[in-house]
């Protein structure tokens, strides 16, 4: 009746459930320091079987990278639904044997060979182990060599079954996040579509497919058996900035949980990732902007930095067409954050370049690019696009279509810039669609 939430707290997990994924409680650390180190990022699984032997009744084995004598696999349990917890005496349960990045477990149960199943990041590939009780693993396979895209050390692994809606078949989804590069200007993720065997990771092609187009998307992990939906949200953050966002009280957040799915497009499998359906519950009265244009100009929306645009627009007869966010002038000077698309050029495109902040401190002491430009290839199909966009007070998410491509990005701009707008180069008009204001309340 729960949805759990572990996330990284200077080498602790912090804990806090929700029962809706959208008004959450923070409960205290879960997973603090102990004698082996650190208690990095992994997962948790319901034993509702006692298969460990650790929750008589059934409860719940968290799985985690202590670090102690180097990275490794331990255990921890909770017979109280997660209200408290215990190390396993035998940990680490895969020990390190000297490598040197070996960490992020996600274990899920595959019920066709009756195993628990681990995929774990091994440096440059993934690991995959097998277990019948969470406590003694067994290597079975590896992955990642010559696939996919090797721009940094791969993290934060996942595995799990999707449908696609198009031709009604179901395929494994494994997801990987790829550290600080210079290649993406920073971290980012991706996934490999194919088939699993409770042994072995099979793609179905060797394209490279990122998960997200903007910048901040990371480390996502997905909860299962949730009335029949694989849902999912990250870290928006990234590595590039990890500690550094110009905020006071915290310091990261979370993306907004998306539902996914899987489509065939001209031949090609892709990830659709939707915003999940709980959200619709935080909508205030919306505004039609239906019929609403512009051309070589813009035209405003309304206002607001808490609020959720879904519109379909006509861009046939525009070069750019964009939404224009979290806009207003601050001290004599534009600051606004564009979302849009180039129809000629087959372009979708994220750009917070005008946002108000350059560069933000680094992780390693120098300093990051914040002003970027991030675009996919994208072509609108018979002129049209629809741009279903989550702005909070310090972000943008951005579904296209039916969901793919998406795009998040963090946005620090000035509190004062509350303008929303639609511009375009040539024409763009609103079909359908309304601006609506979100609260939590």
């Amino acid at each position: 009746g729960e949805y759990h939430l572990f996330h990284q707290q200077d080498g602790t997990w912090a804990h806090a459930v929700s029962s809706d994924m959208v008004h959450w409680e923070r409960l205290g650390t879960a997973l603090g320091h102990d004698t082996l180190g650190l208690a990095m990022s992994g997962s948790c699984v319901d034993d509702g079987a006692n298969t460990s032997g650790l929750v008589p009744g059934g409860g719940m084995v968290a799985i985690y990278t202590s670090t102690e004598g180097g990275e490794a696999q331990s255990l921890a349990y909770s017979t109280d639904r997660g209200r408290s917890w215990r190390r396993y005496d035998g940990n680490p349960v895969i020990p390190n044997e000297g490598r040197k990045d070996f960490r992020d477990p996600k274990v899920f149960w595959h019920e066709p060979t009756r195993s628990w199943v681990m995929v774990v990041s091994l440096g440059d590939r993934i690991a995959v182990y097998r277990s019948g009780d969470l406590r003694s693993w067994t290597h079975a396979s590896d992955f990642g060599e010559g696939k996919g895209s090797h721009a940094a050390m791969w993290e934060c692994p996942d595995l799990f079954l999707l449908d696609d809606v198009s031709t009604d078949q179901t395929r494994w989804v494994l997801t990987t996040s790829i550290g600080d590069n210079a290649e993406t200007h920073g971290s980012t993720a991706q996934y490999f579509i194919g088939d699993f065997d409770g042994f072995t990771f099979f793609p179905e092609d060797d394209r490279v497919r990122f998960t997200d187009a903007g910048q901040d998307f990371y480390a996502a992990q997905t909860f299962e058996k949730v009335e029949g939906r694989r849902i999912w949200l990250g870290w928006m953050g990234n590595w590039a900035y990890p500690y550094s966002m110009p905020t006071k009280g915290w310091k990261n957040q979370m993306s907004i949980p998306r539902e996914l799915t899987l489509t065939t497009r001209d031949g090609v499998r892709v990830l659709l990732q939707q915003p999940v359906r709980e959200l619709n519950a935080l909508r205030g009265r919306a505004t039609d902007v239906g019929g609403l244009s512009a051309t070589d100009t813009t035209t405003g929306l309304g206002t607001g930095r808490v609020v959720e645009l879904d519109l379909t627009l006509d861009v046939s007869r525009a070069s750019d067409a964009w939404l224009g966010l979290c806009r207003g002038q601050v001290d004599g000077t534009l600051q606004e954050v564009r979302v849009g698309v180039l129809p000629g050029k087959g372009i979708f495109y994220l750009d917070r370049t005008a946002g108000g902040l350059a560069t933000v401190p680094g992780r390693d002491g120098g300093t990051a690019q914040f002003a970027l430009r991030r675009e996919v290839a994208y072509r609108p199909v018979d002129g049209k696009v629809r741009l279903h966009v989550h702005v909070d007070n310090s972000s943008v998410e951005v579904f296209v279509d039916d969901g793919a491509p998406v795009g998040s990005l963090l946005v620090f701009n000035d509190p004062r810039a509350q303008e929303l707008v639609l511009g375009a180069k040539g024409t763009a008009k609103v079909i359908s669609g309304a601006v609506t204001p979100l609260s939590l309340q």
